[in-house]
Order: C-alpha cells, then sequence, then structure tokens
C-alpha cells in the first residue's frame, strides 16, 4: 500500500504525465479536427476542436486528386525497396560485426553511428551533385539510394547489437546436426531476432514513408514526387488549403500508425533487448 504522504507525488507525477501526453497528442488531434472542417471553420475565434458540421469533403478532395495516387504509388515503391534493401543488408553485415571479431571492428561501428548525427541538409548538396553527374536526378533511384545511405547504417548497429544477445550455442548446434553458417543464420538466428528485425524495419519504413529532405530537392516532376511532397501542393503562392492539406497528412500519418500500433510491442522489445550490448 502507498502511504499517505506519497499519495500527492503520485497525483503531481500523473498530472504531469497527463499534461506531456496531451501536449503530445495535441498537433495529431488538431490535425483531425482540421480535416473535417468546412472553409468558414477554419478561422473561427475562439477555435474549435469538434466542428458543428463535420464534412468529409477535404478527403475527398485528396483522393480524387490524380497527382496523390501518383504520389502514393512512387511512395510505396520507394519505401518497399528501401526496407528490403535494408533488411537484407543489414542482417548480413550486423551479423558480421556481431559474430566476428577483426581489427577496427568496434571503429565501425562508431563511424556508422557518427554518421547518423550528419544533419540531411549538409548531405543534400553532395548527393544532389552526385546524381546529377550519375543522370539519376528526378528518379526513384536517386530517393532510395539517399535514403539507403541513412537506414543501412542504423539497420547494421541496431541488428549487431541484438546477435549479440543470441547465444552462439543454438548455431553450434544447428552446425553439428549439418546446417551451415548461413542456415544457421537463416533457420536458428533471425527467428529468435524476430523482434529486433521487426524494430529496424518499423524504423526504416517510418523514415522512407515520410522522408521530406531528400525528397524535395531530388525530385523535380510530379512523375517522382512522393506523398510528403505531394501535401506541400495544396499551398498556393497567396493561399492554403489547410483542409486538404490536414486530410492529407492524415492519410499519410495513417499506414505508419497502424504499423506502429500492430507491431508496437515488437519494436519496444527490439530496442530494449538490443540495447543492452550495443
Amino acid at each position: 500500500m502507498l502511504k499517505k504522504r506519497n499519495i500527492p507525488w503520485q497525483v503531481i507525477t500523473y498530472l504531469i504525465l497527463l499534461f506531456m501526453i496531451f501536449i503530445a497528442v495535441f498537433p495529431s488531434i488538431w490535425m483531425l479536427s482540421t480535416s473535417i472542417k468546412q472553409t468558414t471553420e477554419l478561422y473561427d475565434i475562439p477555435p474549435e476542436i469538434i466542428p458543428d458540421e463535420p464534412t468529409l469533403a477535404n478527403y475527398v478532395n485528396v483522393l480524387s486528386t490524380p497527382k496523390m495516387y501518383m504520389a502514393f504509388l512512387n511512395s510505396v515503391i520507394v519505401t518497399f525497396f528501401v526496407v528490403v534493401i535494408t533488411l537484407f543488408l543489414a542482417v548480413l553485415a550486423g551479423y558480421g560485426l556481431a559474430r566476428y571479431k577483426f581489427k577496427g571492428s568496434r571503429y565501425v561501428k562508431i563511424a556508422m553511428l557518427l554518421g547518423q548525427m550528419v544533419p540531411g541538409v549538409v548531405l543534400i548538396i553532395p548527393l544532389y551533385f552526385l546524381f546529377t553527374r550519375l543522370r539519376l536526378l528526378d528518379t526513384l533511384y536517386a530517393l532510395i539510394i539517399a535514403d539507403l545511405a541513412l537506414t543501412i547504417p542504423m539497420g547494421v548497429v541496431m541488428l549487431s547489437a541484438f546477435f549479440l544477445t543470441v547465444p552462439r550455442e543454438l548455431e553450434e548446434a544447428a552446425k553439428i546436426d549439418g546446417t551451415t553458417e548461413i542456415g544457421a543464420l537463416f533457420r536458428v538466428v533471425l527467428p529468435i531476432a524476430k523482434p529486433g528485425i521487426i524494430s529496424v524495419a518499423i524504423y526504416t519504413f517510418i523514415h522512407a514513408w515520410e522522408e521530406f529532405l531528400f525528397a524535395l530537392n531530388l525530385t523535380l516532376s510530379s512523375r517522382t514526387r512522393t506523398l510528403p511532397i505531394a501535401i506541400s501542393t495544396f499551398a498556393g503562392e497567396f493561399s492554403v488549403d489547410w483542409g486538404s492539406t490536414m486530410a492529407a497528412a492524415a492519410v499519410v500519418a495513417l499506414p505508419v500508425l497502424a504499423i506502429f500500433l500492430l507491431c508496437n510491442r515488437y519494436f519496444v522489445q527490439g530496442l530494449s533487448e538490443g540495447a543492452v550490448k550495443g
């Protein structure tokens, strides 16, 4: 039982936590509220979270726009290849760093982590000139390669830390039974490391699906535009269609929210277990 003198501190703690949760969730609530408001209600003083006459016209406007379909398809293609390639390379490289010690192996991890600290705005200029020379500017290949430059190092670091928690004895037992080293990796290690793999997949998906800076600077036409850039097109030179903008933002955020809610348990488990020896 809690002592009476601890009750006030418990109440204060929960109030602070509730306030922090409200601050974190409020932008999403306001986004959904704005997306179902009519134009006449957007500028009401004082503003109202629950509109008087909710409407789905903004969602109809967004979903009936051809440029949104093309942007959605581009985002799906880029995200799919970034996730698949990142997982494939991160599994192999992470396993190698976890199981094979060579001179400078620790510095490889440090270099990968340092690379994550470099702001994307610093990388965009050399990447722009590189893709221009390679004639890949305004292509989905450029977006995929640029995203991979950021997702692969983080994926390798996360999975190598997670593989360290998998006992070597399980792999040795599999080898005694006649399984090759690659077979032991895919049949024994990967099923155990599923939470870590899912956490890397979620991280990669969120990064590729919502990436804005590279998509803004490396795409020049609607043919290669992704969803985050398509949202910005609802802002005109002299006005912004806030209802459609918020509806488009909700459409973009929905897949991320759904995947995170479905895989939240694995994501938290993968981060916590991978951090033990990271």
